[in-house]
């Protein structure tokens, strides 16, 4: 009796993806142990809360500000080197974090930041260059191993310094170059410009006008104040209710659950019914469980934040490949550009928030960011409707 399997999508079938994409979780598990490298300096260093945000934000402003003129300098050379060299970089200053001491140490550490800025926007360039009725699904898959990267790293890492201490770190930094080997072996077209550019030109003039670009960036701004805002301040709402850190660790991991897996499904999602439908539909749906889980208790709390991050996070890689249709024939800039300005409006949306929360309570802003997905929804409706179908 032969068991017949699913095939694999096109782009899990592709070398330079697959290692695309491993890169990009060699990238995110460096990226998401810096607060605890932070934890342990404070120690040594006598770093205060204060201190260790400051340095946090510095890290994240350089980075967004990079990450558009590294996506521009993509489209004009190619990816081939913003790929490999962002991950060398890394690697570089990470050891070099995990092996000094003082206050060079925190340097390095924000040195991190620019390989990360580096490889970002080629990364999303080339996971959105698949065939381009799967370009929203790869592009979700493509950051999942983000996402995976993001929560296994903290763990990596607490382990190599529970067996061999800091120096341990150095095995993270060692994997990276693993990740680095895998793009050297297997190059993708779009290394050389001249091989993706060079429709460009004519592509571009069917580029949107001012109107619809500021309709998206308000897109941007909302649906990231939502899905930051919720993320940033759950913990501190459960905790001022009473809970227990273990308590609200879980509640916690249940909404990155949520929008990882939203993440894969909006991208799937995306490529059958349109990609505006995907962001809009689902930032409209988020505002039910915006509004009543506060009121909830568990389970149905833990389920409610789940479909929270599910949907706040289903739009999230459909978002950046809007944008390289927004901007023809300049995708890395426009990933670039949408990266940047993603985690420069989380946190500005967060801090306006926190603020808020502080005149008006904070269960009041958590309720309210319902209205502010509402609104975030109408934003995405006069935006073009892009909806790929497959070669027949």
């Amino acid at each position: 009796m032969r068991i017949r399997t699913l095939p694999l999508p096109t782009y899990l079938r592709q070398g330079p993806y697959l290692s695309n994409a491993l890169g990009h979780f060699a990238v995110d598990v460096l990226a998401s142990t810096m607060p605890m490298l932070l934890a342990l300096f404070s120690l040594s260093l006598g770093l205060s809360n204060t201190a260790i945000g400051l340095i946090v934000t510095i890290q994240t402003v350089i980075s967004s500000i990079l990450q558009p003129i590294f996506g521009w300098l993509a489209d004009r050379h190619g990816t081939r080197w913003f790929g490999i060299g962002g991950l060398l970089w890394m690697a570089l200053f990470y050891a070099l974090a995990a092996i000094s001491p003082g206050w060079q140490a925190v340097f390095f550490l924000i040195c991190i930041g620019i390989g990360s800025a580096a490889y970002h926007p080629q990364g999303a360039l080339i996971a959105g260059k698949t065939p381009v009725h799967q370009a929203a699904a790869a592009t979700a898959v493509f950051f999942l191993f983000g996402q995976i990267g993001l929560g296994m790293g903290p763990a990596m890492a607490g382990a190599l310094i529970d067996s061999w201490g800091q120096v341990g770190l150095l095995m993270l930094a060692a994997m990276t170059l693993v990740a680095t080997i895998a793009l050297w072996f297997n190059p993708t077209p779009h290394d050389h410009p001249a091989k993706h550019n060079a429709p460009a030109a004519s592509s571009a003039r069917n580029g949107f006008g001012p109107l619809v670009l500021l309709l998206f960036a308000f897109l941007l701004f909302t649906r990231m104040t939502v899905q930051t805002t919720t993320t940033t301040f759950l913990p501190k709402f459960l905790q001022d209710q009473g809970w227990a850190p273990g308590s609200y660790g879980v509640a916690a991991s249940m909404l990155m659950i949520g929008s990882a897996i939203g993440n894969v499904v909006g991208g799937k999602l995306a490529d059958h019914i349109g990609r505006r439908k995907v962001v809009a539909g689902s930032l409209l749906l988020a505002a039910l469980p915006l509004w009543f889980y506060l009121q909830a208790a568990p389970p149905w709390l833990h389920i409610l934040i789940f479909l929270i991050g599910f949907l706040t996070g289903a739009g999230f890689s459909v978002t950046v490949v809007m944008a390289q249709a927004l901007l023809p024939g300049r995708q890395a800039l426009a990933s670039g550009l949408t990266l940047g300005f993603i985690f420069a409006s989380g946190a500005v949306g967060a801090t306006m928030a926190g603020w808020v929360s502080d005149q008006i309570g904070l269960a009041v802003v958590l309720r309210g960011m319902a209205l502010v997905a509402i609104i975030s929804s109408l934003s995405a409706l006069p935006l073009p409707s892009t909806v790929q179908k497959a070669p027949q």
